[in-house]
């Protein structure tokens, strides 16, 4: 199931407080949203995601998680470079090649992603759904 976050004047309010109290950079579109957590010490830890969220049909933005823009065009070329490796390494016979050089990193580089996916959304739900207690159900 996709997080969502519906699309109206309050919940504007508190996604724009987000980004003015210094959790998060970003920006916010009428049909798309695009956050990046700040960590701190903001020098020394470098933020390699980005949290987006596309408008639906239901007028709710769905929460997606990438990474940020040099990033995915690099991973997508080395998925694509590690496919193409792997399939010349299975014509030739190689069966061991492809699975410490290509496999194994994928598989860690998946879980990492997955993992941070469920951390960073979860954070920026809780961190709205915070703020939106504390403005509106007071």
């Amino acid at each position: 199931m996709k997080e969502t976050i519906s699309n109206n004047k309050k919940s504007l309010n508190i996604l724009n407080k987000l980004i003015l109290n210094g959790f998060y950079d970003g920006n916010i579109s009428p049909n798309r949203i695009e956050f990046e957590r700040k960590k701190f010490p903001s020098i020394l830890s470098v933020n390699q995601y980005r949290i987006i969220g596309f408008l639906n049909d239901e007028n709710k933005f769905e929460l997606g998680f990438d990474f940020k823009f040099p990033l995915n065009i690099v991973v997508k070329v080395a998925l694509g470079i590690g496919i193409i490796f792997s399939i010349i390494s299975l014509m030739y016979g190689n069966w061991v090649t492809p699975i410490p050089l290509f496999v194994l990193p994928f598989l860690i580089i998946y879980i990492n992603f997955n993992l941070k996916k469920r951390k960073e959304i979860s954070l920026l739900t809780s961190k709205f759904l915070e703020l939106y207690k504390s403005e509106y159900e007071t």
